[in-house]
């Protein structure tokens, strides 16, 4: 709940296919890492990073459903976004999703008491609508700051990001309230 020390690996495959009754044939890998070091001097340094990739292996890539594409952004990913929304966009502003993506947060958090701390941190996404442009063909990130209150159910945060390479239609930044630690 409170990390200040370790390593933690995980991934995620998602199978669907005709054969095994399904309606379409598609395949979703996720694998990532967090990494958190005590620095001290109540300095905690917070790295992540994630690895999204879809396939339609069996199937054609219009067999993706659109809730299976990957739609970074919020308050555990860029925070400069609010939830989803810092995925490929059409001419219009309307989300597309990613086929694939690659997520990169770094946090650094200064303990001020034993239950409150600041946090500054650096967000970026790379993504790209089709899974040929792989691993991106775009790039977002986000700078940004909060404070945090460290709760027996997790940090309680309130940050706020700032986006640095803003599309036409995105926000200047986003405000998040939220509980539990973001990657």
């Amino acid at each position: 709940l409170l990390p200040r020390k370790g390593l933690k690996l995980f991934s995620k495959l998602d199978l669907a296919s005709e054969s095994l009754g399904g309606d379409v044939n598609y395949q979703r890998l996720l694998f990532g890492a967090s990494y958190h070091r005590d620095l001290g001097g109540g300095r905690l340094l917070h790295l992540g990073a994630m690895q999204g990739v879809s396939f339609t292996w069996g199937g054609t890539d219009e067999e993706l459903p659109f809730n299976k594409r990957y739609f970074p952004g919020g308050a555990n990913s860029v925070r400069g976004y609010v939830e989803g929304e810092a995925s490929p966009l059409d001419p219009n502003g309307q989300q597309l999703g990613a086929e694939t993506y690659t997520l990169v947060n770094f946090e650094l958090e200064q303990l001020v008491t034993r239950t409150w701390s600041v946090v500054a941190f650096i967000d970026t996404v790379g993504f790209a609508q089709h899974r040929a442009d792989y691993p991106w063909d775009q790039v977002l990130s986000s700078v940004g700051g909060g404070l945090n209150w460290r709760s027996l159910i997790g940090p309680v945060r309130l940050e706020y990001g700032y986006n640095l390479n803003r599309r036409s239609l995105d926000p200047v930044g986003t405000l998040h309230f939220s509980v539990g630690f973001p990657f």
